[in-house]
């Protein structure tokens, strides 16, 4: 501080005095009695006290006390007393407008102030006092300020743009003392206004003797230099000029390819992109992508620990960490998260180890290793870093770097990655609960929300709305869709009450959709919607956008690879559903070959204890006596399903949730059940079903871990439900009897 070179007298205060500290605003300056005690807390009394009146007492350089009042005044003088309730003192001061009074002198205050009193007192102003009285833009305050920077610091020292990240975005850098913390409150003091900035700060941990570099991310719309900030710590402050409008770098693009080692700022930068409302995340990917870090992992040695982080997935509450270790000297003490102010994290709270093998790429060999994926949460986003960094950590003390290939960012190509964090015959219960079950419920919920209508095109649809809507969802196989449309086409009771829906879920074969629904049309007359979606978004979210599209009371959800055997299958289908002895039915399917695929669902526990759906009587002959049986069931195949469009509504619909395609339609006839509904099997409706032709195309579609967690999340949902239900049934759900052999003289019955 420059106040030792200051030779005056210390200003006697212990009669109160006032000053002028703002255009309408006044400070009462009163130095408590030397034999008062440090506990001591005078009050300023007032006929009328004005609101606001805030006070603070600042220890003096010589032990003494000093307390200061701050109040609007008004137009005429306002008396007022000073009193100490301990020993009685009672001062009377006068408090005229502020426009009689002098000027604060700051430089003769801070002298008579304790040098930590003046960090004190500094941070009031900026804080309590210009929030308090809402001065912020008062230019007489803001020579108050700038008095008082002056007096602490006359020859600040420099901070500079470093470069533009956005219109009114600047990456500012300058130094502080190596002893303040990375909590900086920053304040920007200018001629006429005096604002807070809402930085991300970050200390770099580059030394220059006893300075740090420090860089900050500022919004200032109106950038007018030169102008002074106020870094604020609870350690102290630092005062610094800002005085030139160019940057040091042109671009953005350019600073951050010639910086990648500051992997902690350029992690800082992410963040704050990521919060942009227009552009900002794509900006952070992108640079990201285009100048990437160095990968880096620890190559495989004899006697010495080696490992690699291959998954790193930042998500919003978590980090997903997935890769191999190898320690055969047992040297490795852990594998932590780096995070961007450099503290470690450990992944051990919550992770899942497993064994595997790894394989160089010189020689091909394999080593056996040990598996892991980690879940670990954050307290605040990281925004979609692509490249978080990890650390092996040894006994002995030593760290290596470990730094992921780039990650992707579009939830699709994550949960991907998701599912191949374990291998299928590791993925149990202790994998999906706790860490890959939380990350695929978050990316399939930020899939949903991105997934919406592209376009919807209308072929013949009548102004009345039909009886029945056949919902079918189309995903890259169109096949199947000239025999469907046929045998739909030469039933005249569906030409009469029906429309088709389909939704196209693949939007890149629009065109090729458009043409062949068009030329189907011309042909047959067939009364169409065709809805197209913006992307993929898997089979419930398809099926659920095309009943909202439908306009039947009735909904037929059909598969694209499911063609009607002969008329009159809707007809049978839909009359329990219509009566109200079903909340859903499903008809007979049946293979190319005529052997049964479907004759109901029921459910079966495996040796993990998870229930998976099976079909009754499935690759049996298609006149399989027991398959005669129109029954209720557990529950029908989503391949063909019949309902009323008021039960499907009132239950939600398809529960989104699964991956891909698969358990969604258990799903929903346990939600029907769970409304006080039954479900049946109607066998003189028939069916062909090529099964799984278009689900077998899909690449996206990883039938080992994606199945199993659609399994293990309907166990979890349903164990209680389920368990019931198949108690319920005393005989063997493989083989039950069937009451009559005659189609026509067929009556529901429990099975």
């Amino acid at each position: 501080m420059p106040f030792s070179d200051i030779k005056q007298p210390s200003a006697d205060y212990r009669g109160a005095k006032t000053f002028r500290l703002g255009s309408d605003l006044a400070v009462v300056i009163w130095d408590l009695p030397p034999v008062s005690p440090t506990s001591t807390r005078p009050a300023l009394t007032m006929a009328k006290p004005p609101v606001p009146l805030v006070s603070v007492t600042l220890a003096l350089a010589d032990g003494q006390q000093r307390t200061l009042w701050a109040m609007r005044t008004t137009r005429v003088s306002m008396p007022a007393v000073i009193a100490t309730e301990r020993d009685g003192n009672v001062v009377p001061v006068s408090i005229e407008p502020a426009s009689n009074l002098p000027p604060l002198d700051m430089e003769q205050l801070f002298l008579e102030l304790a040098p930590d009193a003046r960090i004190r007192f500094l941070n009031v102003l900026l804080t309590t006092w210009r929030s308090a009285f809402k001065i912020a833009g008062d230019p007489y305050f803001c020579l108050i300020i700038e008095d008082a920077l002056n007096a602490l610091a006359p020859l600040p020292r420099p901070a500079r743009i470093t470069c533009e990240l956005g219109r009114g975005r600047y990456l500012i850098e300058t130094t502080i003392n190596a002893e303040f913390d990375d909590k900086l409150s920053i304040y920007v003091v200018g001629s006429a206004s005096v604002s807070q900035l809402r930085p991300k700060a970050i200390v770099r941990r580059r030394m220059r003797g006893a300075w740090q570099t420090c860089h900050f991310i500022a919004e200032m719309p109106s950038l007018s230099p030169p102008f002074q900030l106020v870094l604020l710590s609870k350690n102290g402050a630092a005062i610094r000029q800002l005085s030139e409008r160019e940057a040091q770098c042109p671009s953005l693009t350019r600073w951050w390819a010639d910086n990648r080692d500051a992997v902690e700022l350029r992690e800082l930068l992410v963040q704050h992109l990521a919060t942009w409302p227009n552009g900002g995340p794509a900006t952070a990917i992108d640079l990201q992508i285009r100048a990437p870090l160095k990968e880096r992992h620890v190559q495989r040695a004899a006697q010495q620990p080696s490992g690699q982080v291959d998954l790193a997935l930042a998500l919003s509450d978590s980090l997903l960490v997935g890769g191999w270790y190898h320690d055969p000297s047992s040297m490795l003490a852990g594998i932590d998260y780096l995070q961007a102010d450099g503290k470690a994290v450990p992944l051990d709270g919550n992770i899942y180890e497993f064994p595997g093998w790894a394989q160089t790429q010189a020689d091909k060999s394999k080593t056996d290793v040990t598996g892991f994926v980690a879940r670990l949460p954050l307290d605040q986003p990281l925004g979609p870093l692509l490249q978080p960094r990890f650390q092996m950590r040894f006994a002995s003390g030593a760290v290596k770097s470990l730094i992921p290939p780039p990650q992707p960012f579009e939830p699709v190509l994550q949960r991907n990655q998701i599912l191949r964090a374990v291998p299928p015959q590791h993925a149990i219960d202790d994998a999906f609960r706790t860490i890959l079950a939380p990350t695929l419920r978050e990316v399939e919920q930020r899939l949903g929300k991105t997934v919406e209508v592209k376009r919807t095109r209308d072929y013949g649809l009548a102004q009345q709305a039909p009886l029945v809507s056949i919902v079918i969802p189309l995903y890259k196989v169109l096949d199947f869709l000239r025999f469907q449309l046929s045998g739909m086409a030469t039933d005249p009771w569906l030409m009469a009450n029906a429309e088709l829906v389909f939704v196209l879920d693949s939007p890149e074969i629009q065109d090729e959709t458009e043409h062949l629904l068009g030329g189907l049309h011309l042909l047959h007359g067939f009364p169409m919607r065709l809805v197209v979606m913006n992307r993929n978004g898997g089979y419930a979210r398809a099926c659920n956008t095309g009943a909202r599209m439908a306009r039947g009371s009735l909904l037929v959800m059909l598969n694209s690879d499911v063609v009607p055997c002969e008329p009159g299958w809707v007809q049978t289908l839909i009359e329990p559903v219509m009566s109200g002895a079903l909340g859903a039915v499903g008809p007979r399917l049946i293979f190319e070959d005529r052997s049964l695929q479907h004759a109901g669902l029921y459910f079966g526990r495996d040796q993990r204890g998870i229930w998976l759906n099976h079909h009754f009587h499935k690759g049996m002959p298609s006149n399989y006596l027991p398959a005669q049986l129109a029954r209720t069931v557990p529950g029908v195949t989503g391949a063909c399903l019949v309902t009323s469009r008021d039960i499907y509504d009132s239950v939600g619909g398809f529960t989104e949730d699964y991956i891909i395609g698969d358990y969604e339609d258990s799903d929903l006839c346990l939600k029907i059940r769970r409304a006080g509904f039954e479900i049946g099997y109607e066998p003189a409706a028939c069916l062909y079903h090529f099964e799984r032709q278009s689900i077998r195309r899909s690449q996206d579609y990883m039938r080992g871990v994606a199945s199993q967690y659609n399994s293990w999340l309907h166990t979890q949902r349903w164990d209680d439900d389920i368990a019931a239900l198949m108690a319920r049934d005393e005989r063997p759900p493989s083989n039950p009897e069937p009451a009559s052999s005659d189609d026509s003289t067929l009556e529901w019955t429990n099975a």
